[in-house]
C-alpha cells in the first residue's frame, strides 16, 4: 500500500477526500491529514507517504510553502494540488515549486480521482521497479525494501515470480530461511522537540546504518518499513533464531547510547518459516508492538511478543473514573491534586498496557471536556491554542510520556488563567449569572445547571457567586422567586397554587415554607398585611 498524505484546511473537503473512494482497493491507504501546510509538514516527516494531496489556500503556511518545502528535502514523493478554477495561477506557481499534478475540487469525484491515482501508482510502480539499485545508496535499496515489505504483509500477500525476483535483487533469502518481525523505536534522551521525527535525519540514518552492520554480520537480511518514530524489519536468515536476535539488538542499543546518546526499544516476533504466513503473524506482531507506547528514553527495551499482551477497557469507563475528578480539580484550582490524577490516569494505562488507541482517546476526550467546562477563560488568550491543535498533538503522539507532560502543561496554564481571571472577571461571571437566573427562576434550575450554561465549574460559579453576592446561588434563586410572588400576591385573584407554580415551586408546602423563612410571615399574614385594616 502506497501512503497518501490529505492536506486542506476545510473538514468536509478531507473526509469528502477520504470517503470519495477505496483507496485500499486502488494500492493506497490515507495515513494523515492536516489542515494547513505548517502541520502537513510535520505530518509528511512523520509518516513519510508516498502521495501528499494538498489545497494551495489554507492559514499558516499554505499549501505552496509546503509544496516547496517537501520537495527541496524529497524529490520522489509525488504532490497533487487541489485548485478551483479561478486559481489556476497558484496553480502554475504549485508546478514551479515542483507539484507533479492539480485535481480540480469541481472534479474530485469516482471516476475522476480513480484515474488520477491509477496514474499516480503507475508512476510510483515504475519507479520502484525500474529503480537502478546501486549497492552503496542505502536510500534508494530502502526504498526498494519498503516496497517489499508492504506487498510481504498485505492480507492476499503470495510468493509469486515477480516478488521472488524483486527479492532476488536485493539479495534477500526467501527460500529455505527463517523469518522474524522486529519494531525499533529510537528515542533521543535530550530531544529538543519530541514527538518529531524524519527518518531522513542524520543521526536516525547513523542509527539504522548500525543496525544494518551488525544484520550483516551475523548473516540477516532485511526488509523494512518506516512511520512515526519507528523502524519496522522482516528479517531473513537460514540460521536465525530469537537468542541472536536479541545479541544482536542489544549490541545496537548499546552502540546508539554510546555514540549518538539515544535509546533503542525493540520488540520481535517469534521466528517462523513460510513466508506467506507473513501477513498473519504480523498482524499479531504489530499489534503487540503497541508496547512501545509506554516505553521511554531512559533505558533500553528489548523484548520477544511472547509475554506481551495489550488491554481493551471500555473508555466510558475510564473517563467515569478521571475525568469529572480532574475537571473538578482544575474548578479548585488544585494544581498538585490535577496533576497527580493526570499521572495516575497515565500509571493504569502503562500498568494495564492499554491499546494506545484507547489512550489517546481519552485525552483527547479530557481536553474537549476541560474547554466545555472552562472554554470561557481561555478565549482571547495568546497562551492558548484551539481544541483541534491539542488533539492533533494527542494523536500524534506516539509515547505516553509526551502527551502526559502535554495535559500537565495544559491544565497548570489553565489553573493559572481561572485566577487570574477569578481577580479580574468575576463581578462580570457573576452578572452572566444573576441574568441567566433573572430569565430562568421560574424552572427548576440548579447550580449545575447555571455552571453548564455559563461553561463553567460548579466549584469556581459555587464560590465566586458567594463572594461577588454575599449568599449562596440557592439562597438567591429562592430570594428572587420569592420576591417575584410578593408581586403577584398583590394580585386578589391570584390563587397560591397558581403562584407557587408560575415562580418555579412545584410544592406548595415548600414554597410556604421558603415564603416564610424570607419573609418572616405566612403567605397569608403578607396578603392581609397588604390588602391593609378593611
Amino acid at each position: 500500500m502506497y501512503k497518501v498524505l490529505i492536506v486542506d484546511d476545510e473538514v468536509l473537503v478531507r473526509v469528502g477526500l477520504k470517503t470519495t473512494i477505496d483507496w485500499e482497493a486502488n494500492g493506497f491507504t490515507v495515513v494523515a491529514e492536516a489542515p494547513n501546510g505548517e502541520q502537513g509538514y510535520e505530518q509528511y516527516k512523520k509518516y513519510m507517504p508516498d502521495v501528499i494531496i494538498t489545497d494551495i489556500k489554507m492559514p499558516k503556511k499554505d499549501g505552496l510553502w509546503l509544496v516547496e518545502k517537501v520537495r527541496k528535502e524529497n524529490k520522489n514523493v509525488k504532490i497533487l494540488v487541489l485548485t478551483c478554477y479561478d486559481e489556476f495561477s497558484y496553480a502554475r506557481k504549485a508546478l514551479k515549486f515542483g507539484a507533479d499534478d492539480y485535481i480540480l475540487k469541481s472534479e474530485v469525484e469516482d471516476e475522476e480521482l480513480v484515474a488520477v491515482m491509477q496514474s499516480v501508482k503507475k508512476e510510483i510502480d515504475a519507479y520502484y521497479k525500474e529503480k537502478h539499485i546501486q549497492a552503496k545508496d542505502l536510500m534508494n535499496i530502502n526504498y526498494v525494501k519498503r516496497a517489499i515489505f508492504v506487498d510481504m504483509v498485505k492480507s492476499n500477500f503470495k510468493l509469486d515470480p515477480d516478488l521472488t525476483e524483486r527479492c532476488k535483487s536485493i539479495e534477500f533469502p526467501v527460500l529455505e530461511s527463517k523469518l522474524a518481525f522486529a519494531c525499533v523505536s529510537i528515542r533521543e534522551v535530550s530531544s529538543e522537540a519530541p514527538g518529531e521525527f524524519n527518518p531522513m535525519k542524520q543521526t536516525d540514518n547513523a542509527v539504522l546504518n548500525i543496525l544494518i552492520d551488525l544484520f550483516a554480520e551475523n548473516n540477516i537480511e532485511y526488509v523494512l518499513n518506516y512511520h512515526a518514530r519507528e523502524y519496522v524489519f522482516l528479517l531473513s536468515s537460514p540460521e536465525i533464531n530469537e537468542p541472536g536476535i536479541r545479541r544482536v539488538f542489544t549490541s545496537a542499543a548499546g552502540l546508539v547510547r554510546q555514540y549518538f546518546d539515544c535509546t533503542l526499544n525493540v520488540v520481535f516476533s517469534e521466528v517462523f518459516k513460510d513466508f506467506e504466513e507473513s501477513p498473519a503473524v504480523y498482524k499479531d506482531f504489530i499489534g503487540k508492538a503497541q508496547i512501545l507506547f509506554y516505553k521511554n528514553e531512559e533505558s533500553s527495551f528489548i523484548s520477544d511478543i511472547g509475554s506481551i499482551s495489550i488491554a481493551e477497557p471500555n473508555v466510558f469507563g475510564l473517563k467515569k473514573m478521571y475525568n469529572r475528578r480532574i475537571i473538578e480539580s482544575i474548578g479548585e484550582e488544585n494544581i498538585g491534586h490535577a496533576r497527580a490524577l493526570i499521572n495516575e490516569a497515565g500509571c493504569f494505562f502503562e500498568q494495564n498496557s492499554v491499546n494506545p488507541n484507547i489512550v489517546r482517546i481519552f485525552y483527547t476526550g479530557l481536553i474537549g471536556d476541560i474547554f466545555s467546562n472552562y472554554g470561557f477563560f481561555l478565549e482571547e488568550c495568546n497562551m492558548f491554542k484551539n481544541y483541534d491543535y491539542y488533539h492533533y498533538k494527542v494523536e500524534s503522539s506516539d509515547n505516553l510520556r509526551d502527551i502526559i507532560e502535554l495535559l500537565v502543561d495544559f491544565t497548570d496554564k489553565v489553573i493559572d488563567r481561572i485566577k487570574h481571571m477569578q481577580c479580574v472577571n468575576s463581578k462580570l461571571l457573576v452578572n452572566r449569572a444573576i441574568n441567566y437566573l433573572n430569565y430562568h427562576y421560574d424552572r427548576k434550575i440548579s447550580l449545575k445547571d447555571v455552571a453548564r450554561e455559563l461553561h463553567l465549574s460548579k466549584h469556581y460559579l459555587c464560590s465566586t457567586f458567594k463572594k461577588e453576592t454575599g449568599e449562596n446561588m440557592s439562597l438567591y434563586i429562592n430570594k428572587l422567586r420569592i420576591e417575584k410572588a410578593k408581586k403577584l400576591l398583590l394580585e386578589p385573584d391570584n390563587r397560591v397554587k397558581e403562584i407557587y407554580e408560575e415562580v418555579g415551586y412545584s410544592n406548595q408546602q415548600y414554597f410556604s415554607k421558603v415564603f416564610k423563612k424570607i419573609t418572616g410571615m405566612t403567605i397569608m399574614e403578607y396578603r392581609k398585611r397588604i390588602s391593609g385594616p378593611r
